[in-house]
């Protein structure tokens, strides 16, 4: 396991989005991921978001309004997609 939190879980094999409802995605079917950054707003903070391809379709792996746990998460991909034979950096 490379991360847990109550928002997601990342295996060697899987992302898990936890929250709202559970999405599981094959790591080996994860291309492409990207970061989104969301400015700040009148009242809110700014977001950071990890998006990737899944097959056809472009997918939310996470958002928080957190840096650290962004990062975190960041990181946990990273070491999660090298960990595969073919990796793929963000």
């Amino acid at each position: 396991m490379f991360y847990r939190s109550s928002d997601i879980l990342i295996t060697s094999t899987h992302v898990v989005v936890l929250h709202p409802r559970e999405l599981r995605y094959p790591l080996e079917q994860i291309m492409s991921p990207y970061v989104v950054r969301h400015g700040r707003g009148a009242g809110f903070r700014a977001g950071h978001e990890i998006r990737a391809r899944l097959g056809s379709a472009d997918v939310r792996l996470f958002y928080t309004t957190d840096r650290a746990a962004f990062g975190a998460v960041r990181r946990a991909l990273i070491r999660a997609l090298e960990f595969r034979t073919d990796p793929l950096p963000i």
